[in-house]
């Protein structure tokens, strides 16, 4: 009687210990990292806090046009030629990822790498995102008027973004950043420039369904800015196919890479003399 007793109180043990060891995990499963903040890793040209998962692999080709303001003479600025950034992103892990890209403009590469360094999980216990990212850029252009040195062509450009993704519809995201140009150039004799700027990058999302989403972006420039520079912004409506994201936007700025957006910039979102552009990411498993 007292060895089938014993049995039982042992099955009873080891049952109640399976089952509950099944809810931990599944309860543990229920939590996790909060996906898609934002639909893909920048938006016209200011970055978000995602990054790729281990071994997935983005290939982005960027595109934006000259001013609407040019009108139906230059076909509202399609006619005025196309600057292109083409690049690839890799997830070493699910919390760095690096890349290279090489925009039209100035014929720049830049490398970049993000690294996760808080994310946010399902069960709020961590409520924010928060993702590092540091970009170096090289003016590979011949200059006819100067002889630069490599360490002259340089320029970087560093944020620690932080994002939240309130609701299935709704992420925001601000970034304080900096960037720095070793050389900065006088077109005009009164004209002020910087070798370093400081600002603050705004982004968020709204999702209207399951693959359309409405996103945009601002980078305001705080203290010194560069004379004649404006803040650039910009709207993107976006489109996720599964394998691809489309964004189509109008942005203010010329460039995909924010040093240059902050340095660079000199039309006024709110005046609407903006650029068409367009960028196509497509997703890889590797």
């Amino acid at each position: 009687m007292m060895k089938n007793l014993t049995s039982l109180i042992l099955i009873f043990i080891l049952t109640s210990a399976t089952v509950f060891g099944q809810m931990e995990r599944r309860k543990a499963a229920k939590d996790g990292p909060v996906e898609d903040i934002f639909l893909a890793g920048s938006i016209a040209g200011l970055s978000t806090a995602n990054a790729l998962p281990k071994g997935n692999m983005n290939t982005m080709v960027m595109h934006n046009f000259g001013l609407l303001s040019g009108g139906i003479d230059q076909f509202f600025g399609l006619d005025a030629g196309a600057a292109v950034r083409l690049g690839i992103d890799y997830g070493i892990t699910d919390r760095l990822d690096i890349g290279i890209g090489r925009t039209s403009l100035e014929n720049v590469v830049d490398i970049r790498a993000k690294y996760v360094l808080l994310q946010q999980l399902k069960s709020n216990k961590i409520p924010i995102q928060i993702t590092f990212k540091g970009d170096i850029g090289i003016s590979t252009q011949r200059e006819r008027r100067f002889s630069y040195s490599f360490t002259e062509r340089l320029n970087y450009f560093g944020t620690i973004m932080i994002a939240k993704k309130f609701t299935d519809r709704i992420s925001l995201q601000l970034a304080p950043v900096v960037s720095h140009h070793n050389t900065v150039v006088k077109e005009q004799q009164d004209q002020k420039l910087y070798h370093t700027l400081f600002g603050i990058g705004i982004a968020g999302r709204y999702k209207l369904n399951e693959r359309n989403a409405l996103a945009f972006e601002f980078l305001p420039v705080f203290g010194n800015r560069n004379t004649g520079t404006k803040n650039h912004a910009a709207i993107s409506y976006e489109i996720d196919t599964g394998g691809h994201v489309f964004q189509l936007f109008f942005m203010s700025g010329r460039w995909f890479t924010e040093q240059h957006l902050m340095a660079r910039t000199d039309r006024d979102f709110l005046d609407l003399d903006l650029r068409f552009g367009f960028n196509i990411n497509r997703f890889f498993g590797l």
